[in-house]
């Protein structure tokens, strides 16, 4: 298994079109999201607009990174664009969407009538900006998710110290991988409510450990990552025998200090 990590139709209360006005918010958290979801519809939008390549260049930052089939990862607006215009225009059911305690950073993801999109956001100037975007194929969803998915979370106390970076837990990830399995490693580092872009979205620790269950060894290192107080994201390559590819996963920090994994999807090339 290559790192691959109701369906929910939200009706969204800040729409592309909803003006800052009609937002209901309060608190940091609170008022980010909504405007995190709003950036979300509006690049689902404007991709039906003006199609992918145009819309995603004029939501990116300049060091932006898209994670495509066949494409691997590609940095920077410009390649990012040149490799966009491959995809056909698309739609998406948001899943989930969450923000930074200081509302800096966020994410959002969902699925394609055929497929998964995940997206990292970054606020330059007040405006929630793409930093990575990912769109990988898979199949239709056809189970709903578990009760327990909650697609927002709500304000929450200040976060605590992390023990180590984003990128030092992923690579401490993939060598607890190559000491345990890929089944075990997957499991431990999976938040309760974690979900992995596989052929379907697979909800919750426990149906990720029944996912990995005989999976053969899967090397992997990150590449780049970001983080900021309470989530961060990192971006790597991974290899399964002759296989390659590129992977992005979202971390949540614990209580303890620790990282968990609360998104993790991956693409070939």
């Amino acid at each position: 298994m290559v790192r691959l990590a109701t369906i929910l139709i939200f009706t969204v209360a800040c729409s592309a079109a909803a003006p800052r006005a009609a937002q209901t918010c309060n608190g940091p958290v609170s008022c980010g999201r909504e405007q995190l979801v709003e950036a979300d519809q509006a690049l689902l939008h404007a991709i039906q607009r003006r199609g992918p390549a145009d819309a995603l260049a004029a939501a990116s930052l300049p060091d932006v990174k898209l994670l495509a089939e066949g494409h691997g990862v590609v940095s920077g607006k410009e390649r990012a664009a040149a490799a966009a215009r491959t995809l056909s225009p698309f739609t998406w059911t948001m899943g989930r969407a969450d923000v930074s305690a200081d509302a800096q950073l966020g994410y959002s993801f969902g699925w394609l009538a055929k497929g998964h999109y995940a997206a990292i956001w970054r606020r330059q100037n007040g405006d929630w900006k793409l930093a990575v975007f990912l769109h990988k194929p898979a199949e239709p969803q056809s189970a709903q998710p578990p009760g327990w998915f909650a697609p927002f979370r709500g304000d929450r106390d200040p976060a605590p110290r992390a023990a180590y970076s984003v990128e030092a837990t992923d690579s401490a990830f993939a060598a607890f991988a190559r000491r345990v399995g890929t089944q075990a490693a997957f499991t431990a580092y999976a938040a309760q409510d974690a979900v992995q872009l596989s052929r379907t979205m697979v909800f919750g620790r426990e149906a990720i450990r029944q996912l990995f269950d005989g999976d053969p060894p899967l090397e992997w290192g990150p590449i780049a990552g970001e983080a900021a107080q309470d989530l961060g994201w990192t971006v790597g390559s991974w290899t399964l025998g002759d296989k390659r590819g590129k992977y992005l996963t979202v971390w949540r920090l614990q209580d303890d200090g620790t990282w968990r994994y609360v998104l993790d999807g991956g693409v070939s090339g």
